[in-house]
């Protein structure tokens, strides 16, 4: 229990009511909805799938720093982008074998089938330099917001970061899940 800072567009819902106050559950951010075709995941859903992809780097001694992604539809078919940074070195087997679990993670069935039928095309797992996240931090400081508000978004279409995270982008690897 506490107060919590909810943004105008959250998507929460009605758990309950505390006399005649409402107990609200946060489900996601409005925007922060991936989505091409009919798929739809969610802030969790992408999570979820990050943590499942990752586990690769448990083994590899390696570890997530942070992540954000992008839904890009400026080629058919359009696709997720999924930008890792991480800490220490892991071979590109690897990482292509994170790239494929993250695909494979998503379950959602308009994913899945879009997928399958290549009305979206192979996620993108782009790695990005050490300290590219910092960067952004400090752009969006740079602009006016303080470090204590700033958070990672987990899904962006904002043209500055986007191109900041694909000017430090050091590797890319395609899911081959679905061929």
């Amino acid at each position: 229990m506490g107060l919590y800072r909810y943004r105008l567009g959250d998507v929460v819902e009605v758990a309950g009511f505390y006399k005649e106050t409402p107990k609200l559950n946060f489900l996601c951010r409005r925007k922060l909805i991936l989505t091409i075709n009919i798929d739809k995941n969610t802030e969790k859903d992408l999570q979820l799938a990050v943590q499942k992809g990752s586990q690769p780097l448990i083994k590899a001694q390696a570890e997530l720093v942070d992540f954000t992604s992008h839904a890009d539809i400026s080629n058919h078919p359009g696709h997720y982008i999924v930008y890792w940074e991480i800490k220490g070195e892991v071979n590109d087997q690897i990482l292509g074998q994170c790239c494929k679990d993250i695909d494979a993670a998503f379950v959602d069935y308009g994913y899945v089938v879009s997928r399958k039928t290549n009305s979206i095309g192979p996620l993108e797992l782009c790695i990005v330099e050490r300290g590219t996240f910092k960067k952004i931090m400090e752009h969006f400081i740079g602009n006016g917001a303080t470090m204590s508000q700033f958070k990672t978004p987990r899904c962006t279409t904002n043209q500055a970061l986007l191109k900041i995270l694909n000017l430090y982008t050091v590797k890319r690897f395609y899911s081959t899940t679905y061929k």
